[in-house]
């Protein structure tokens, strides 16, 4: 044997293993899945991302729940710490201190002074009597809102129904010829410029430089209510 053959020998005997590896059913698939290489690795490298992100969120979110159960522990306990601080009974500013002193019951009833004897048959003081007198009689056709002291004034004294609001009457009443004056007198309008709107009542009584008037919206809207004043508080409309 020559070296020549023993060269051509190995030669063939190389190419027929190549040839044997390349018809194989294994190679053949692979050529046919060549062409679709690159979309392959590209698929597998979205693979590969979509499991890392997975892995990630599901570490980023364990030791999410880890941390808020922590915190929710801790306010709880905090809670716990606040509810069993036992609490003082001191009032925290005026106001409830006021109101405490307002709500507690006096320790005894003041015996009436001489006024209020002989004031005992009249209505009581700031309290609704709807037994006044002239209460549900319409004198004229008013014009005033309902519930008001306008509304009550109107219905007691037949009287202009475009005086406006109370605080306006006094000056109307003059340009509609009423007379007025600074002394009360029993049937009189009492009117004072107070507040934003005014208010007016009616003139019940005058005893020594004080005036007992009935009027609505003073305790409460549409609320009949009694009370004395001073007679200097109002001007009065006769």
């Amino acid at each position: 044997m020559n070296v020549a053959t023993y060269e051509q020998r190995a030669t063939l005997s190389a190419h027929r293993k190549r040839q044997r590896v390349v018809s194989s059913p294994v190679a053949q698939k692979l050529t046919a899945y060549k062409p679709h290489a690159k979309h392959l690795q590209a698929a597998l490298m979205i693979l590969f991302y979509f499991a890392a992100f997975a892995f990630f969120f599901q570490t980023s979110q364990a030791e999410f729940e880890e941390k808020s159960m922590g915190y929710l522990s801790a306010n709880q306990q905090t809670k716990k710490t606040s509810s069993s601080t036992p609490s003082t009974n001191t009032p925290k500013s005026k106001t409830e201190a006021t109101a405490k002193t307002l709500f507690q019951a006096p320790t005894s009833s003041p015996e009436p002074t001489e006024e209020q004897k002989a004031n005992a048959g009249l209505p009581p003081y700031n309290t609704e009597d709807e037994s006044a007198p002239s209460i549900a009689q319409q004198f004229t056709s008013s014009g005033y809102a309902y519930g008001h002291c306008t509304y009550y004034v109107a219905k007691r004294r037949p009287i202009p129904q475009n005086w406006g609001n109370a605080r306006d009457w006094l000056t109307r009443s003059k340009a509609a010829g009423f007379v007025t004056g600074a002394n009360a007198r029993p049937g009189a309008i009492a009117q004072t410029t107070t507040g934003r709107w005014g208010h007016v009542a009616y003139v019940e009584k005058v005893e020594a430089g004080r005036v007992y008037v009935s009027e609505y919206n003073y305790v409460g809207w549409n609320k009949l209510s009694y009370r004395w004043a001073d007679e200097s508080d109002f001007k009065y409309i006769y």
